[in-house]
């Protein structure tokens, strides 16, 4: 009988399951560091900017697209000296998109399609690859009478034109 590994339950539920225009919204490592700026506490824009040391106003713009694509809920509105502050928190930091599952995969539930966007230095990505391939080699390694999992990475540079 195979049991289901509570740590990997945990990891699913805590995942946001997303669809395509949300995934579409996520694919900009600013995005992606807001949702994770945002994921413990309520945060105005002004604070995320100065957290993040970004203008407010571009912090505010990524915010807006994010809360419209249902990624962040308002948390708190407060009046401070006349002006109105929103609060903002994530709903999630950790992403799955279905999409279409590949041929020779099961259904849905067990694929588990993660993604992200990084800002990375030319030293960061050299650490980034290293560590990617140390952890599939231990994994590659082992044997034994279990299920069989397809696994893809891919890395690849973003060029300057699609964030414009």
């Amino acid at each position: 009988m195979k049991h289901k590994d509570t740590s990997e339950h945990d990891a699913l539920h805590d995942m946001l399951v997303i669809n395509e225009q949300q995934k579409k919204l996520l694919q900009s490592a600013l995005r992606i560091t807001i949702m994770h700026a945002l994921g413990h506490e309520p945060r105005t824009a002004k604070q995320v900017a100065d957290q993040l040391h970004k203008t407010p106003g571009n912090v505010h713009y990524h915010i807006q697209r994010l809360y419209e694509g249902g990624l962040l809920e308002l948390a708190d509105t407060r009046t401070q000296g006349g002006i109105v502050e929103k609060y903002y928190k994530a709903k999630g930091t950790r992403f799955h998109y279905p999409g279409s599952k590949e041929d020779g995969m099961q259904e849905a539930e067990s694929v588990m399609d993660w993604f992200s966007r990084l800002h990375l230095s030319a030293e960061e990505l050299k650490e980034f690859r290293k560590d990617l391939i140390t952890l599939l080699e231990r994994w590659e390694k082992r044997t034994g009478e279990s299920d069989e999992y397809a696994v893809s990475i891919r890395v690849a540079r973003i060029s300057s034109e699609q964030y414009e």
